[in-house]
């Protein structure tokens, strides 16, 4: 035997005797090298549809897809409409350490007190403050189903009188209303001057369906609300309507809104 083959007995013996260092180094190679032996096997494999799918709508999603999502109409469930209107009335009365909602908008949706006004949703509930046994405050709050938009209708102290409710313009009040807005009526010190000039000037800055959108038992479109004006309460008093309803000038028409559903309870076209 040759002093090389010797020499070389001693090394060939060390390496066959692993220290642990050296076993945790080839299991962590060998389980890597498994991983990878199994990727290339599932390469080949057929995919489910669902992961498919994900894959490409995660790869396609960009910009345009986010601008998309943004301008989809907002649809909001009756249960939403709670959860929003009874929040709009927490925030208006100092959040929910001095304030709750009565039970019921705590509760099922379809057992809370509302009315389907067609485009909305408006509730009429109770509150106070948290552990108190009588309520002090009612709301009244209008969320609609379409938009974002949610309305404080009313919120203040619980009304112990049964309100009267109208259901339309009497003729004498359709007589005196277009009468007083063409100036031929001898209660014309009702409305001012300024507010005479405001009412003529947005007559011409409306578009000209605006009057289709008018519809009665249904509430105010957004873009229509911002551009009424509103006649003083001492029209109200002259014509014997109830204050809980609002007059409102927009465009040509008067209209008759309950400020409690904050709807459309008439109008008069044409005025103007």
């Amino acid at each position: 035997m040759s002093l090389a083959i010797i020499a070389a007995v001693p090394t060939l013996a060390n390496a066959s005797t692993l220290t642990p260092q050296s076993k945790l180094l080839t299991e962590q190679f060998n389980s890597q090298a498994q991983r990878e032996s199994n990727v290339e096997y599932l390469k080949g494999m057929p995919q489910p549809a669902w992961l498919i799918a994900d894959k490409d709508d995660k790869k396609g999603r960009g910009r345009d897809d986010d601008d998309d999502d943004d301008k989809r109409e907002v649809r909001v469930d009756l249960n939403r409409a709670k959860n929003l209107a009874r929040q709009a009335a927490e925030a208006a009365n100092g959040g929910v350490r001095v304030y709750r909602a009565e039970a019921s908008m705590h509760g099922p949706a379809s057992q809370c007190p509302y009315v389907d006004n067609g485009d909305s949703w408006t509730f009429t509930f109770l509150g106070g403050r948290p552990g108190a046994t009588a309520s002090t405050i009612e709301s009244v709050v209008t969320v609609y189903k379409n938009s974002s938009r949610v309305l404080v209708a009313y919120n203040g102290s619980v009304r112990t009188t049964r309100q009267i409710q109208v259901q339309n313009f009497t003729t004498s009040q359709r007589t005196v209303l277009v009468d007083l807005l063409r100036g031929n009526c001898g209660c014309n010190y009702l409305l001012s001057n300024s507010l005479r000039t405001q009412i003529i000037s947005q007559t011409r800055s409306l578009p000209p369906g605006i009057q289709k959108q008018l519809l009665r038992g249904k509430g105010l479109p957004p873009g229509i609300a911002k551009k009424l004006v509103p006649l003083p309460k001492q029209v109200n008093t002259y014509i014997n309507l109830p204050a809980q309803y609002d007059l409102f000038v927009v465009g040509s028409n008067v209209v008759l809104i309950d400020q409690v559903r904050y709807t459309v309870v008439d109008l008069i076209s044409n005025v103007l």
